[in-house]
């Protein structure tokens, strides 16, 4: 009887029979030792009366049939393990297997996910990079049962008797086990909407299990973690996601040392977590940057994220929403913990910040106001931006509560109708003059295609409207841009 009801298997293992071969007839074969250890540490942690059931063909030679065992197997079972590996990708047998128990799971009642489990789980005998990984894989993070010299080595499988694999196999039972315990129990009720959100960062490989440990220890405390947006994304579709899952978030929370992580696809200079804190730099919600209280940044090999680290501990990013800590590992849910506390009494008193601004923008005009923002903010001018969709109406709590945050809105006009643009700033105004938001001035920063300011109608505004035209270039002059940075700073009438 498997360990959940409704099916005959709990787990299915899906794995190249070449991987198992051995040249020594009188020793088993890796995947049947991976299998023994997982069924002997699953007894051991949950007690023979909670065992597993696990699913694996010990019989088929790698030209055999895939046959109806095989497909009842996969059918009656609640999870998949895929034993990633060069012969594996190379499988048809076993791209059949993955590909039917990918539909069949998503035509179940439970889904392919439950809760952010994915019921396929990708164990790495290799290092293999995520851009071959199966399509039914995309989006996992991953097992890793392998050691490599570096992140391009493929490097090879962990001898099953190493202290190293032992720790991974208790790893992937923890994981295991609470998947299936998902599955067993009715998901639990969504947090209330007053639970604390927060954002965590990837991190690089040297950083990951405290990673883990503390959003096991915080989601253990009531906090609603929000923590699957790693890579591997491409660069727009990465920065997009990220924008999205930080959106609303009372907190984002990135962890760094001298290794700047997993690159970026196709950016030799940028990695992931450096990226993930530039992007939350321009969110409204606080950051906070926490480091190995060891971390030794004249080490750092890599210039570009050197002079990144060194700038963010040295304050050239200063603002009031970020802390920048380096503190021990130990201490680090307390430390997350009592700075939301802070923050949470800060909310209740929220004053504008001087040379802070708000910068709103049309989805199609996005990557100017990100060029623009980041400008802002490398001369100390705190920016945040504000994506809206069609609807000028949309988001517009989330939005209100921005506007009494800063002293100026600029409103890009760029692939969008200046109606649209008018609208924005006339939604702006009534909630300025609604709340007594002590808002001094509004910017029209007009991008392509070529407009002419003079077809702008600004009549009868309540505040002073400035405009900059980079309409008539499809890149940000830069040199215009940094004047107009410095003109940020002055104060509306001495422009």
């Amino acid at each position: 009887m498997a360990y959940v009801e409704g099916f005959e298997y709990d787990i299915f293992i899906s794995y190249a029979h070449y991987d198992n071969e051995t040249g020594d007839e009188d020793k088993h074969g890796w995947v049947e030792q991976f299998y023994k250890e997982l069924d002997i540490t699953f007894g051991q942690r949950n007690g023979r009366t909670n065992a597993v059931k696990i699913w694996w063909d010990d019989r088929l030679e790698g030209n055999s049939f895939f046959g109806q065992s095989i497909q009842e197997g996969i059918n009656k079972s609640a999870i998949m393990l895929c034993l990633m590996s060069p012969n594996y990708l190379e499988s048809e047998y076993c791209k059949d297997e993955r590909e039917l128990f990918y539909k069949k799971a998503q035509d179940e009642p439970l889904g392919l996910k439950v809760g952010d489990r994915s019921r396929i789980m990708n164990l790495l005998l290799y290092n293999i990079h995520y851009s071959k990984w199966p399509q039914e894989l995309s989006g996992t993070s991953g097992f890793p049962f392998y050691q490599a010299k570096n992140e391009e080595d493929q490097g090879y499988r962990q001898h099953t008797g190493d202290i190293r694999f032992q720790h991974q196999l208790q790893e992937l039972v923890t994981a295991i086990t609470n998947l299936l315990n998902a599955i067993k129990k009715p998901p639990p009720p969504p947090p209330p909407p007053t639970s604390f959100s927060i954002f965590f960062g990837d991190v690089p490989d040297s950083l990951r299990t405290v990673r883990k440990r503390t959003i096991l220890e915080l989601e253990k405390n009531g906090f609603n973690i929000i923590h699957d947006v790693p890579p591997p994304f491409p660069k727009h579709d990465h920065e997009r996601t990220v924008k999205e899952k930080i959106e609303g978030v009372g907190l984002s929370v990135h962890l760094l040392d001298q290794y700047p992580g997993r690159e970026i696809d196709e950016e030799e200079t940028t990695w992931y977590p450096q990226s993930q804190v530039e992007i939350g730099l321009l969110s409204n919600n606080p950051q906070l940057i926490w480091v190995p209280a060891e971390t030794q940044f004249e080490i750092i090999e890599e210039e570009p994220y050197k002079t990144f680290m060194q700038s963010l501990e040295s304050g050239k990013h200063s603002s009031k929403k970020i802390d920048f800590i380096r503190g021990s590992k130990s201490e680090l849910t307390q430390q997350i913990t009592s700075l939301v506390e802070q923050l949470k009494k800060e909310k209740e008193q929220v004053v504008p910040q001087a040379n802070a601004v708000l910068l709103d923008t049309h989805k199609n005009d996005q990557l100017y106001a990100w060029e623009v923002g980041k400008s802002l903010l490398e001369n100390g001018i705190q920016a945040y931006i504000n994506p809206a969709e069609d609807d000028p109406k949309r988001n517009a709590n989330t939005w209100e509560g921005r506007i009494g945050e800063v002293n100026k809105l600029i409103f890009f006009y760029g692939k969008v109708t200046w109606e649209w643009v008018r609208g924005r700033m006339n939604a702006a105004l009534q909630s300025i003059v609604t709340n007594y938001y002590p808002v001094e001035e509004f910017i029209v920063f007009m991008v392509p295609p070529h407009k002419d300011p003079g077809d702008i109608s600004l009549k009868q505004w309540v505040l002073k409207v400035n405009i900059f035209n980079n309409s008539d270039k499809p890149q940000l002059d830069m040199h215009a841009l940094q004047q107009f940075v410095e003109s940020i700073k002055k104060p509306p009438h001495e422009r």
